[in-house]
């Protein structure tokens, strides 16, 4: 019987630990996701930058997607 319980309560665990990954990976996804975004808005600041827009636009921008 003790044998029995122990494999359920194993069980559970590797079923919570399945769950916890797969949320895991989402999140990771979510944050590649992110951080693809800003880096294409990173390359569009040194396009606009290249292109001599106006400076306070583009630094701005930069401001704002740096984190990544």
């Amino acid at each position: 019987m003790k044998i029995k319980q122990l494999a359920q309560g194993a069980e559970k665990e590797a079923i919570s630990i399945a769950q916890a990954y797969a949320a895991y990976e989402q999140l990771m996804d979510e944050s590649r996701g992110y951080c693809q975004q800003a880096r294409k808005l990173r390359e569009q600041v040194a396009e606009l930058q290249q292109s001599e827009r106006t400076g306070f636009q583009v630094r701005g921008l930069e401001k704002r997607f740096s984190s990544c």
